[in-house]
């Protein structure tokens, strides 16, 4: 399909609505801080959640993670601890964006629950990293 316009100059011709950009809706995140690690391939990935929400997160890791990886992301919240399957999705910037696997609907609601526990907790989380010995 094409659209043409007629101008004072003569007509031109449109490019099809199929070549514009599409929108993507991105879900809302919520600003973290937290400890995540994500075992892929039998290499465990230690890193800091940047930010979480009902699909994923984006996260920066101590080492490099590889692109399209799967395995399981750990998150470490002061309120609780999460287990899901994930896979690396981006890396940008030194950041790894992880969209969570559910395997079944039940998966699903439990993250979400856990994801909006953290949206309403109140005071920021205080992470302190101890080094290792």
């Amino acid at each position: 399909m094409s659209i043409m316009l007629s101008t004072d100059e003569g007509s031109a011709e449109m490019s099809s609505p199929d070549n514009i950009r599409k929108f993507e809706y991105r879900p809302c995140r919520i600003a973290t801080g937290f400890d995540v690690d994500f075992i892929a391939a039998g290499e465990t990935f230690h890193g800091i959640c940047k930010d979480v929400g009902n699909s994923g997160i984006r996260a920066i890791f101590d080492s490099s993670v590889p692109v399209e990886s799967s395995g399981l992301l750990i998150l470490r919240h002061p309120l609780g601890l999460l287990k899901l399957d994930a896979q690396v999705v981006y890396i940008e910037n030194h950041q790894v964006g992880l969209e969570f696997r559910f395997n079944t609907p039940w998966e699903c609601s439990v993250a979400i629950e856990f994801i909006a526990s953290i949206a309403n907790h109140s005071e920021p989380p205080l992470i302190v990293r101890f080094p290792c010995v």
